[in-house]
């Protein structure tokens, strides 16, 4: 099975450039492609082509968003003569055999399937094993949340045949040519390019699900992932602060009383959420207003994804 592998990169340090270089130029799967974000001198795209002279590099003057970036580099990857992507962070390292696993495992299905292997969290300098689980597949809750399961507790060696699970994180996303088609089928993207980065995976599970495309972690297969990279995670700066409270209301606007969680534990989650951006989080505000800004295209998306739906949100949750 050939299998590419896309990458795309915003602001990378020097430290975390080299050690994502070193696992690129390991890659003996398939294409390597990588997309620069907000490259305006093509400086680090340029890096990158020339440490990774067999690497397609494309790079914006902009940001075009950790979404937007990568269904161009899986449209291109596609179009190849490839059998499946990894979508692959910057701050991970698979260990050996993970992806002669995914791909068995995929191969081994009956209908189209996003997998993902089990991450174990990382030293974000070295991405050295931390000791503790990083996701186990991605669990929704009743509040309209989506959470990392199993998030640090003991990392043990997982076991086992694939397990069915809500989704899977971005931060590693093995995705087959059919199960790509199947998501697209229903408007155009993988993706929805909305959603900029952070919950763009949980809301491509959840849409992944409804068309009757399921999530399967693949214990046989693990990797390492930092989760520390400047700007990656909730509370670790105002930006993704932002997408966070703007993302969420995407979803509220996208899916309505279809969306995860059903209706009045979202709800009533949605009224914290606001309490909190007026009181205590007010640079989160202008997130709201661009959810806002947004809600008709969002809702002409979700009518689009529930016409089209094979299960109920409360299976797609599995809830």
């Amino acid at each position: 099975m050939s299998v590419a592998v896309a990458v795309v990169l915003f602001h990378p340090e020097h430290q975390a450039l080299d050690l994502l270089v070193r696992t690129l130029a390991a890659w003996q799967h398939g294409p390597v492609l990588v997309h620069v974000n907000h490259d305006p001198q093509g400086r680090v795209g340029a890096e990158v082509s020339l440490r990774l002279p067999a690497a397609s590099v494309s790079g914006s003057p902009v940001n075009d968003g950790f979404a937007g970036a990568q269904n161009e580099l899986l449209k291109r990857a596609f179009e190849q003569a490839v059998d499946a992507v990894v979508v692959h962070n910057p701050d991970l390292v698979l260990e050996p055999g993970a992806v002669e696993v995914l791909s068995l495992v995929s191969e081994s299905l009956a209908s189209p399937a996003l997998l993902g292997p089990a991450l174990q969290l990382a030293d974000p300098d070295g991405l050295a094993p931390a000791g503790q689980v990083d996701t186990l597949g991605i669990v929704w809750t009743r509040s309209g949340r989506h959470l990392d399961s199993h998030q640090g507790d003991p990392w043990s060696d997982p076991v086992g045949g694939p397990v069915p699970v809500a989704g899977i994180s971005g931060a590693c996303l093995f995705v087959s040519r059919s199960a790509y088609q199947a998501v697209c089928a229903v408007g155009g993207e993988f993706f929805d390019a909305d959603f900029i980065a952070y919950r763009e995976d949980a809301e491509l599970a959840f849409r992944a699900a409804l068309l009757g495309v399921p999530s399967f972690l693949v214990p046989g297969a693990t990797g390492r992932h930092g989760r520390g990279l400047r700007g990656t995670q909730r509370g670790g700066g105002t930006h993704v602060d932002l997408l966070g409270v703007r993302n969420r209301f995407l979803i509220a606007f996208k899916y309505g009383r279809q969306r995860p969680g059903g209706v009045v534990g979202p709800f009533l989650r949605d009224l914290v959420v606001l309490a909190a951006v007026l009181t205590r989080e007010r640079s989160s505000l202008p997130g709201v207003v661009e959810a806002w800004r947004l809600r008709r295209e969002m809702r002409a998306k979700g009518r689009a994804v529930l016409a089209a739906a094979r299960l109920t949100s409360r299976e797609a949750t599995r809830l």
